[in-house]
C-alpha cells in the first residue's frame, strides 16, 4: 500500500507533535544547586546517655547540646540512637547505624541523618581522631527536602564537628 506523499507529511506531523507533548507532560527535573549549604555544628565530648542490649542489638541513645555555625543557642540539639548491626567484622570493628536529627533552635528546623558507620567494638563513639561519612535523609523547616551528606569527627576531650553539605529545594 503506498501512502501519498501529503498523507506521509501530517501522519509525521502528528508523531512529531505526539512526542513533544508526551516530553512537555512530563515533570521538569530541576537541576542541582551548583553549591551546597555547609553548616558547621560542634558540641562538647558525649557519653550515651543509655545503652541497652548488648552485642549484636546493642542501642546507645545520645542528646547533645550543639552549636551551629559557632553560635550556641537554646533549641539547638543532637538526638538519636546508633544500633550495633554485626559482630566484628574482619577489620575488628562493628558496624552500627545510626537514626540522627539535629535540630537548629526549633523543632521544625531539623536535619536527618542515616547510614552506617566502622566503631571499635568497645568504644561508645568512634576512636578520636576518626571521621566518619553519613548520608542526609531529609529535612524540614528551613532544610526542607535536604540531601547531601556530613562528615562528623571526633576530637577527642575536644568535643566533635559534623560539617554538612546539602542542597535544599
Amino acid at each position: 500500500m503506498r501512502i501519498s506523499r501529503p498523507v506521509a507529511v501530517i501522519v509525521a506531523s502528528v508523531i512529531a507533535i505526539s512526542g513533544m507533548a508526551l516530553f512537555t507532560a512530563l515533570p521538569a527535573v530541576a537541576a542541582p544547586a551548583d553549591k551546597p549549604t555547609v553548616v558547621k555544628v560542634y558540641h562538647q565530648a558525649v557519653s550515651p546517655i543509655a545503652v541497652s542490649g548488648s552485642g549484636i542489638g546493642t542501642v546507645r541513645t545520645f542528646f547533645i547540646p550543639i552549636a551551629v555555625n559557632g553560635l550556641a543557642a537554646n533549641g539547638q540539639y543532637l538526638t538519636g540512637t546508633l544500633t550495633t548491626l554485626s559482630n566484628p567484622i574482619p577489620s575488628g570493628e562493628e558496624i552500627r547505624s545510626s537514626n540522627l536529627t539535629y535540630v537548629f533552635g526549633s523543632e521544625i528546623n531539623q536535619l536527618v541523618v542515616g547510614g552506617i558507620s566502622l566503631y571499635p567494638p568497645a568504644g561508645a563513639t568512634l576512636a578520636t581522631g576518626q571521621s566518619t561519612t553519613r548520608p542526609v535523609i531529609g529535612g524540614s523547616g528551613i532544610y526542607a527536602g535536604a540531601r547531601g551528606q556530613v562528615v562528623s569527627t571526633n576530637l577527642g576531650a575536644n568535643g566533635w564537628t559534623h560539617i554538612f553539605k546539602i542542597w535544599t529545594h
